[in-house]
């Protein structure tokens, strides 16, 4: 069901009127007293998430546990570094940075 109301808005004199048309769409069924939770979003196969592990280490998105160093960087299985940079971030060997988020973990693109 539909409304439109017609309005005029007019600032000084009828020279300057603009007329504006809109439609109100109203429902016949009443909205529901409950408000739904939205479905649960779909991880991103693409974003790679190094997750805290509650112990001083981090888990890699492979399942892998490494522990932190004093600089908070770690040792890859195969050998490479990754440093913590000043804003928290960790820049992994490849060049890419993985950003902290509000949950101690680091999403890495």
């Amino acid at each position: 069901m539909s409304r439109i109301l017609f309005a005029a808005l007019c600032a000084t004199g009828l020279s300057a009127c603009v007329e504006r048309t809109v439609v109100i769409e109203t429902s016949p069924f009443p909205s529901p007293a409950v408000a739904y939770p939205a479905a649960p979003m779909e991880p991103d196969p693409s974003v790679k998430r190094i997750r805290n592990d509650g112990e001083g280490g981090l888990i890699l998105p492979d399942g892998t546990r490494v522990a932190l160093d004093n600089s908070g960087g770690f040792v890859l299985p195969n050998g490479e570094y990754v440093r913590r940079d000043a804003r928290g971030g960790l820049n992994l060997p490849n060049g890419t940075r993985c950003f902290p988020d509000s949950r101690s973990d680091f999403v890495c693109p």
